[in-house]
């Protein structure tokens, strides 16, 4: 029988004053070989959502980000393409990410961060 991974969420919050908040899961348990599922929920629209990883002795890596407008991903080369996905969730101000087929080396704390839109300067 395979044991439960614990797959451990923090939350990145912009500074005093910026307006934006997120709000994550604080803990996921999820047993090996199986998919957690991870919501990042923001109060406003914004342009992307980026998804981050952290593990003890190591610095943080970026896995993934997720262009809001067009649902487009964009991967970085930290993890195989079938490992991680994000997608844009159906209020469209919040998305999930998934770590599927998990082992023990997925453990770690998964964090988002956002940019708010921002109008061109005339």
């Amino acid at each position: 029988m395979l044991g439960p991974l614990a797959i451990l969420c923090a939350l990145l919050l912009p500074g005093p004053g910026a307006g934006l908040k997120l709000e994550q899961q604080d803990v996921v348990v999820e047993h090996l070989g199986k998919t957690a599922s991870l919501l990042c929920k923001v109060d406003t629209s914004v342009s992307y959502i980026h998804w981050y990883r952290h593990q003890e002795g190591r610095a943080p890596q970026r896995l993934l980000y997720l262009d809001m407008s067009r649902s487009y991903v964009g991967r970085d080369s930290v993890l195989k393409v079938d490992k991680v996905n994000a997608k844009k969730d159906g209020d469209s101000y919040s998305c999930t990410l998934s770590v599927m087929n998990l082992e023990k080396s997925d453990e770690g704390v998964y964090y988002c961060a956002a940019w708010e839109h921002h109008s061109p300067v005339l």
